[in-house]
């Protein structure tokens, strides 16, 4: 009796082709992945700032004045939980979020990327009174157009 082919499973040409074909996919769609998160934390972070923006506006109806949000009653630093929303977790495992600036008249807030998220093209996010998000890449150069999203 003849056994049949069929029967005899893969070969080791076959096997490898399949695992180099594997592995090309992998190469291409992990660094995808990658750039998908970053865009959503980018994003997450930027709602972190507009909800804070609206929470620095309640504070000035109340003291006519966005000076002293920050923790300890100061004019800059990590916005205090207790006068302001209490950030995100998720955000600040992404992003180093603190008041820049704050006078009587004027603020300016900024998150800066950390960890994962230092690799994001966009690099430091920064939004003030007019509500308008300006970006500054870690690296020096200019802000891609897909940052403005």
């Amino acid at each position: 009796m003849k056994s049949s082919k069929s029967n005899q499973g893969f070969s080791l040409v076959e096997l490898m082709i399949g695992v180099v074909i594997i592995g090309i996919l992998g190469v291409v769609a992990f660094p995808s992945y990658q750039e998908f998160i970053r865009t959503g934390n980018r994003a997450d972070a930027m709602g972190q700032l507009v909800e804070l923006t609206i929470e620095m506006e309640q504070f000035r109806a109340s003291n006519n004045t966005y000076a002293g949000a920050a923790q300890g009653g100061g004019d800059t630093g990590t916005p205090d939980s207790d006068l302001l929303m209490e950030l995100d977790e998720y955000v600040t495992n992404n992003y180093t979020v603190t008041i820049l600036a704050a006078d009587r008249d004027s603020f300016m807030l900024r998150a800066v990327p950390v960890g994962m998220q230092e690799d994001d093209v966009c690099g430091t996010i920064t939004i003030g009174l007019n509500g308008d998000f300006n970006y500054a890449p870690l690296d020096g150069s200019v802000a891609p157009d897909s940052c403005e999203k």
